[in-house]
């Protein structure tokens, strides 16, 4: 398997679980080949695998025929990450593709800024806990740029940092909107707000960064990869044993909708 930076992967798999919406894409070159999207009801465990051989099948792909799988890193859903991830390394592994891992508010980002290259992307979803996960980008000279890093906020903290310390015209994508009524009254005469049709992260940005990443930089090691969770790993440890831990938001059936 070549793995160095210079090699071309054409036919990429991208796997995007971050949120409740389940979106796989298969790009060939350029040229999308084909980009699902379904809302899952609990996780992404029972359909996620049966949607990629579906997929598959019907394209008349081998597994095999992947030259590099691709995987939404988050931050977003905990189980929905592990799952993605599990499942984009089993896959890497079963071949020996490689594998490559993205920003998940990148792949939000992707689509709006690459035709909006004079826009500063406002990417956020629900993180839960009264927050949002955020992060802002541009595109520039052909790729995707990270203006802000991706973080975990409270929507009226973003908004406040978002207008003193970066530069317009904005455009505002994500799921966050529609949570956090701060987000989505959010008046500025430099703002726009997409609609939440394209509210969360795409397959199809998941696979177009992380075959740039992997030509440019080489694929990702597959044993170190890792979801970013951001609130686990930037916590503080207690000098007291912590009180167990609440259920997953994404294991607690949602309510239904009227």
């Amino acid at each position: 398997m070549d793995d160095s930076p210079s090699t071309t992967y054409e036919l990429v798999l991208g796997i995007e679980t971050a949120t409740r919406t389940q979106a796989i894409a298969l790009i060939e070159g350029d040229k999308l080949v084909e980009h699902r999207v379904r809302r899952v009801v609990f996780n992404h465990g029972s359909s996620l695998l049966k949607g990629i051989d579906e997929l598959l099948e019907e394209r008349r792909i081998e597994l095999g025929d992947i030259d590099l799988f691709a995987a939404g890193l988050g931050p977003g859903s905990f189980t929905g990450l592990r799952v993605g991830l599990a499942t984009a390394k089993a896959l890497s592994r079963s071949v020996g593709a490689p594998i490559a891992g993205v920003s998940s508010l990148a792949a939000l980002a992707y689509g709006p800024a690459r035709t909006n290259p004079d826009a500063t992307i406002i990417a956020s979803i629900d993180a839960r806990r009264g927050e949002v996960y955020a992060g802002a980008y541009r595109w520039s000279d052909g790729e995707l740029m990270a203006v802000v890093k991706d973080r975990a906020a409270a929507p009226e903290r973003w908004i406040a940092y978002v207008e003193s310390e970066l530069d317009g015209p904005f455009l505002q994508v994500g799921d966050g909107q529609l949570r956090y009524p701060a987000l989505k009254d959010w008046s500025h005469p430099e703002l726009v707000t997409l609609s939440t049709d394209i509210a969360c992260p795409s397959a199809v940005g998941v696979a177009r960064q992380a075959r740039h990443v992997a030509t440019t930089d080489g694929p990702h090691d597959l044993i170190s990869l890792e979801p970013n969770y951001i609130r686990p790993s930037d916590a503080v440890l207690p000098d007291k044993p912590p009180k167990p831990m609440p259920p997953d938001p994404d294991e607690v059936e949602p309510e239904t909708e009227e």
